[in-house]
């Protein structure tokens, strides 16, 4: 059994994580298929299946119009998103069962919007269209995380075995449920909520039981906000600062939602990756910024309205990323301090000169500390891919 369901050479080939979370993606996934079969006979019944008046070329109309809904969603959602799931793979990946949710509840209620059927319809088939783009892309990064000997090809393998399995579960419990509903409404609806709840409890336990080791911009203020809360005496031992930052203690802390909302709705405090005008804006400023990051392969720079851009060079290794986000966080932090004086370029300065000089002080201490307890911070910073890279030339070497 564990040959056919499990990679080979389980469990040293996969992470720690690897059997808890396929655990709770199993019972999501069960749970997505029965809802599947009450969301079809829901469909069934919008079309009109069982009524004399109704027609096929009418019914493939709508499964058409439906479809090719579905299609444009998914090509929209990709082009919008698409660069976002690397940075928050555990947020997507709860994204997409939950739009899926979403999606399978304007179906059961398709039926009910009458002259609007084929408009709910075709909502929800976008929102599931969503939920495919999302769970695609998170799937081949976790599978990336997972595979800990080369072997992503016999993990994703094994996953298509688990995912045949519960679609064979699925049969035989969708047809038990579909006789035992003897379509009474209320008996599906029951069934529907409660096999939703159990759907998004499982996928909440699934993602929380992920302990991926990189470090994105979450991750990386929860262990920057926990880090500085330690005297420099007590940060120094491991045993005080190991609990706190551990890649098992800000796994199952971090927030899953606030980074969704960041991505779609919100606008971010810090800038990564910005145009060259969009964080210097005169000649004398870039005098004054090159002096400050002379030996710095980014350049960073605080507007009046408190928002914090970065610029990187070509050349910008990938712990560059790191150390520019942690006296991205620290200016922040005296940031708060003078909340009302932004406006005073003497006072930006005075910050952003400040926030440096205590990254050059703290920022390697600060890594190695995460590294010590599991960190791959040889990855850099997870984020969202760059705009904008730049390359400093002399006037000499222009010409």
């Amino acid at each position: 059994v564990s040959s056919l369901f499990l990679p080979r050479g389980y469990p040293n080939s996969v992470t720690d994580d690897y059997l808890e979370y396929q655990f709770w993606d199993t019972v999501q996934a069960l749970c997505s298929y029965l809802r599947g079969v009450l969301a079809t006979r829901a469909w069934f019944e919008g079309v009109g299946v069982g009524n004399t008046e109704a027609t096929a070329s009418a019914a493939t109309m709508q499964w058409i119009l439906k479809d090719g809904c579905g299609m444009l969603g998914s090509l929209l959602f990709a082009s919008a998103f698409g660069r976002n799931f690397d940075a928050n793979v555990k947020s997507w990946r709860l994204f997409a069962d939950l739009i899926n949710n979403v999606g399978l509840f304007l179906d059961m209620v398709a039926p009910l919007a009458k002259e609007y059927f084929l408009v709910v319809v075709c909502a929800a088939t976008v929102c599931k269209a969503m939920c495919g783009v999302s769970a695609g892309a998170t799937k081949a990064a976790l599978t990336s995380h997972f595979a800990l000997e080369n072997n992503a090809a016999d993990v994703q393998a094994k996953e298509s075995s688990q995912e045949t399995f519960v679609t064979l579960l699925g049969l035989l419990a969708g047809s038990i449920l579909t006789a035992y509903s003897h379509d009474s409404t209320s008996a599906v609806w029951s069934w529907f909520l409660s096999l939703t709840a159990l759907h998004v409890y499982a996928n909440y336990s699934g993602v929380r039981a992920l302990l991926i080791p990189t470090l994105n911009e979450s991750r990386f203020r929860l262990a920057f906000s926990r880090l500085l809360k330690t005297s420099p005496l007590d940060a120094l031992k491991p045993g005080n600062y190991v609990p706190l930052v551990s890649i098992e203690a800000i796994s199952h802390s971090e927030p899953l939602l606030q980074p969704l909302l960041t991505d779609m709705l919100a606008e971010p405090d810090i800038h990564l990756g910005v145009r060259w005008s969009d964080c210097v804006q005169s000649p004398s400023e870039w005098k004054w910024l090159r002096q400050i990051y002379s030996e710095e392969r980014y350049v960073l720079n605080l507007s009046s309205e408190g928002t914090i851009n970065i610029i990187f060079m070509h050349n910008m290794e990938k712990k560059d990323t790191l150390r520019s986000y942690y006296q991205a966080l620290y200016l922040q932090l005296l940031e708060q301090d003078k909340p009302t004086q932004l406006k005073s370029t003497a006072i930006r300065r005075s910050l952003v000169e400040a926030s440096h000089k205590a990254t050059v002080q703290r920022c390697e201490p600060f890594l190695k500390r995460l590294n010590a307890c599991g960190w791959n911070i040889d990855l850099g910073l997870v984020v969202n891919s760059a705009d904008f890279r730049y390359e400093l030339r002399s006037a000499s070497s222009a010409r």
